[in-house]
């Protein structure tokens, strides 16, 4: 069985801190940004993500908190 993602999160990751893998292949891929904070994440913080999935040439990224997105994040 191949795994189905890997994880990435530690310093000089570029931005990503998981990659998870949606076909067998590991072809088409997800990846993912964590943060655990008490501030809302801001649209800078959802810029600076998006720098990072196109320094990856990756197609689909999620951001994930346990905090909230400002309005102009999720705008």
């Amino acid at each position: 069985m191949s795994d189905a993602g890997n994880s990435v999160g530690k310093s000089g990751d570029g931005g990503i801190d998981g990659i998870v893998k949606e076909d067998v292949l590991g072809l088409d891929k997800i990846y993912l940004q964590g943060k655990r904070w008490t501030n809302p994440v801001s649209r800078p913080d959802n810029q600076a993500f998006v720098g990072s999935l196109v320094d990856f040439k990756a197609y689909k990224g999620i951001f994930i908190t346990t905090s909230r997105f400002t309005r102009e994040a999720i705008e």
